[in-house]
């Protein structure tokens, strides 16, 4: 299929891709277009104009700032995949990364297209919600930093307003305790469960736990009930009680690849195994 008529723009600057959005609030922002042009081509998205962000200089790389990793907004996910930096300082990204679809789509899309779009079963959200990761935007009053926390707020929903444009991801680099899996039903296919895990472990036991589920719940989501139960206890010494937990407080989802208890299966399995290769790593 041939996507609507529309018009196409390319600024050379994140100010004029900001008014660009504002002039127009059905135009779109293009980066990588591994998830929009698709969309496009199945009729499925139709905006009046695209606002190309790749020839706006400064965008694309990887650097650490202080106490944080500052990945610009055109890097695409196989710089994130082969970033020695990224191996060394937050490995769970460069796993995740390795699981996103086919290398022909690591080496176009982006890491924050893919947090702009939210697909609920897409991997960027449940890594950056695990990492307790941030937002960096930009749009007409400024550039702000929102929390993942705050940003994700439904399935392909978020906290961007028509005339923002995400610059910026940045993810702590302080060390923690992680995990990331995911079951799809071939290699490169969508997760039909995703999990992260990730935790504090400065002080011998679990802090500042975080359970984050995609793929299986219809959203991204964090499985606090479970995280509240592993708060203050040693690696794989509430494996079991967690795991039900999270089984009993998320809502699972249902299509044609699988029902709500398959998904539910592969998701408690995910995190049972999840939990005790943490507990592993640190034993």
């Amino acid at each position: 299929m041939k996507p609507p008529v529309l018009a196409y723009a390319a600024p050379t600057s994140v100010a004029e891709a900001c008014v660009l959005l504002a002039a127009d609030e059905d135009a779109k922002v293009l980066a990588g277009g591994q998830s929009l042009l698709p969309l496009l081509a199945l009729r499925l998205a139709a905006p009046t104009t695209l606002v190309d962000i790749g020839r706006v200089p400064g965008l694309r790389g990887i650097e650490a700032e202080g106490d944080r990793l500052r990945i610009g907004a055109l890097t695409t996910h196989a710089d994130v995949e082969t970033s020695a930096l990224v191996a060394s300082k937050a490995p769970m990204l460069s796993q995740a990364a390795g699981l996103i679809a086919h290398p022909q789509i690591r080496a176009r899309g982006t890491m924050a297209g893919a947090v702009a779009h939210a697909d609920p079963a897409a991997e960027w959200p449940a890594v950056l919600l695990a990492l307790g990761g941030s937002v960096e935007v930009a749009g007409p009053a400024g550039t702000r930093v929102v929390p993942a926390d705050g940003f994700f707020v439904g399935p392909f929903m978020t906290v961007l307003e028509p005339d923002d444009i995400i610059t910026a991801i940045h993810v702590p680099l302080a060390p923690r305790g992680w995990w990331f899996g995911e079951h799809a039903r071939r290699a490169g296919d969508y997760g039909l469960s995703i999990a992260a895990l990730s935790c504090d472990l400065s002080t011998g036991v679990m802090r500042d736990v975080r359970i984050v589920v995609a793929g299986a719940t219809g959203t991204v989501s964090r499985a606090t009930a479970a995280e509240e139960l592993l708060d203050g206890t040693e690696p794989g010494a509430a494996t079991d009680r967690a795991v039900a937990a999270a089984a009993q407080e998320l809502t699972f989802s249902a299509d044609i690849h699988g029902s709500a208890g398959y998904r539910r299966t592969l998701t408690t399995n995910l995190l049972r195994r999840g939990l005790r290769e943490l507990a592993e790593r640190t034993g």
